[in-house]
């Protein structure tokens, strides 16, 4: 885990442990049946300031990573596609999805 946090792109910061739960929390709230990530146990690892993206890292998989979009509206989404999935695959995936986001 270090060594992906060592090497995170700029706005991402590593989640600090009580703001993990809190995000873990709304995560839980929002996930409706047939999201990608109902059912599954997934590790917040870090979080872009200015949105409400967080890094999760599966505990199954450890080498998956799966970045969402919190809506922060309480209570489970309606829609399978919400929270919004940005990416989903490797750390090399993710880089990759936070460096074409930067410069756009």
């Amino acid at each position: 885990m270090k060594r992906y946090l060592n090497n995170l792109p700029e706005g991402w910061f590593p989640t600090n442990p009580k703001r993990a739960e809190t995000f873990q929390a709304e995560l839980q709230r929002e996930l409706p049946n047939g999201h990608l990530l109902k059912g599954r146990t997934v590790l917040i690892l870090a979080h872009c300031e200015g949105t409400d993206d967080i890094l999760c890292q599966h505990i199954d998989e450890p080498d998956r990573f799966t970045v969402v979009h919190l809506s922060w509206i309480g209570k489970t989404e309606i829609n399978a596609q919400h929270p919004f999935v940005e990416v989903d695959g490797s750390f090399d995936d993710f880089l990759e999805y936070a460096s074409n986001i930067m410069n756009q």
